[in-house]
């Protein structure tokens, strides 16, 4: 928020022949249980002299809001959410990223996010919301959000979250597809952080309405940038069968070192 620069997300998913499906992330190896929704787990640095152009806003600390505190009998209430980074863009308009974080053992579905604006004595200037970049945020793990505002108010200072919606979800082995990614690999290629990585049908039945998201961090694990790809509709991966992509996304803010990506479907029934 202190620059005035403005990059666009671009992604190119070459679909191929090959692969597998689970998450993986720029920290670490996947875990042996194939998640309903994997995410890619681990870690890479990215060299120093390639550092984005584009620098966050000043953020206000999280407080929690009238609307989250109606949601103590919820499973939203007891979601976690990153306090958002906020971009300024070129022509004038806000974007505001950040994750959600599910701390229990239940999956959740239906999660919904609101973003605030507020001026430096904390007063409200505007209010957005937008649903989670993850159908199913399975426990232990975490999904990106984003909120865009057509301009940024004056008198804007910082911000802040709040998960607004979520429920346990329901039928999770019925509904939802159990991918795992076998390789991945990131490396920046002019000026962009390239992901290359296979995902796999591992269950027994055909999987449809795949969607590939990956999710880019600074040091402090804040989102610089992410992109959710859904392949083709008509596109079913059939037991056994994989699939290698290439994933092309220019972060929106400095220093990113990191990433997480994972696949979700749905299972045919």
């Amino acid at each position: 928020m202190e620059r005035l620069a403005w990059r666009w997300l671009w992604i190119w998913v070459g679909v191929l022949v090959a692969g597998c499906s689970q998450v993986w992330s720029s920290e670490g190896t996947s875990s042996a249980t194939p998640q309903p929704a994997s995410p890619l787990l681990g870690y890479t640095r990215l060299p120093p002299s390639l550092t984005p152009t584009l620098w966050p806003v000043y953020t206000a600390t999280p407080l929690l809001s009238a609307d989250s505190a109606s949601l103590v009998a919820s499973p939203a209430a007891l979601l976690s959410v990153s306090s958002p980074t906020c971009y300024e863009t070129a022509v004038g308009s806000l974007m505001c990223l950040g994750q959600v974080h599910n701390p229990m053992e239940e999956a959740i579905e239906g999660v919904t996010v609101a973003v605030e604006l507020l001026a430096r004595d904390g007063s409200l200037l505007a209010i957005g919301e937008t649903t989670l970049a993850r159908a199913l945020l399975p426990g232990g793990e975490a999904g990106p959000y984003r909120v865009l505002f057509e301009r940024t108010p004056p008198g804007y200072a910082g911000a802040r979250s709040f998960v607004k919606t979520g429920e346990i979800a329901t039928d999770v082995e019925r509904r939802f597809a159990s991918l795992a990614m076998q390789e991945v690999s990131g490396a920046f290629v002019i000026d962009q952080y390239q992901v290359s990585l296979s995902i796999a049908n591992k269950g027994a039945q055909a999987v449809q309405g795949i969607a590939v998201t990956m999710t880019l961090f600074d040091e402090e694990r804040r989102v610089t940038g992410f992109r959710r790809v859904y392949l083709d509709p008509n596109r079913r991966l059939a037991p056994g069968e994989s699939l290698a992509l290439t994933l092309k996304v220019i972060p929106q803010g400095p220093n990113t070192v990191a990433f997480d990506a994972f696949a979700e479907g749905y299972l045919v029934n």
